[in-house]
């Protein structure tokens, strides 16, 4: 299993709104308030119960359904990597459906990789999450980036 992998798809988060507040708002504000408090705080226990519901439908391959599994997997992840960082290029809303496009790195030094995570909201809890990530290339066969 690619460690890598794992948080580049499940992250994506420089907290651009966050707050107690966003847990009555749009789906837009709940999921950028979970960003900010899980990957620029890293508070991630108070980011999962304020805004992911328990039974977190997952279809990351690498994780289970649950909060649980993402608490589990990203504690000890930040203790091991306390580096990491996510910045978000865009984000896409509608309806109950959030997109966020992200570069991800382990560390300053990374090149990283290009993540867009999809979000479903309900009852301003996050219920469902789909992700993609692929690695950033040394020799682009372009100038345009990945962003």
């Amino acid at each position: 299993m690619k460690l890598q992998s794992i948080v580049a798809g499940t992250v994506l988060a420089v907290g651009l709104l966050g707050g107690a507040n966003a847990a009555n708002g749009s789906s837009k504000e709940v999921v950028l308030a979970y960003y900010r408090m899980m990957f620029q705080d890293k508070d991630v226990e108070q980011a999962m119960s304020t805004y992911v519901n328990k039974n977190l439908i997952q279809h990351d391959p690498y994780l289970g359904d649950g909060a649980a599994a993402m608490t589990d997997f990203f504690v000890p992840y930040y203790e091991q990597h306390p580096q990491a960082s996510a910045e978000i290029k865009r984000v896409v809303s509608e309806g109950d459906i959030v997109v966020v496009h992200a570069l991800w790195k382990e560390t300053p030094e990374d090149v990283g990789q290009a993540v867009v995570d999809i979000f479903r909201v309900e009852n301003s809890k996050i219920v469902e999450h789909w992700n993609v990530s692929q690695d950033i290339p040394d020799n682009p066969a372009n100038k345009n980036t990945m962003f």
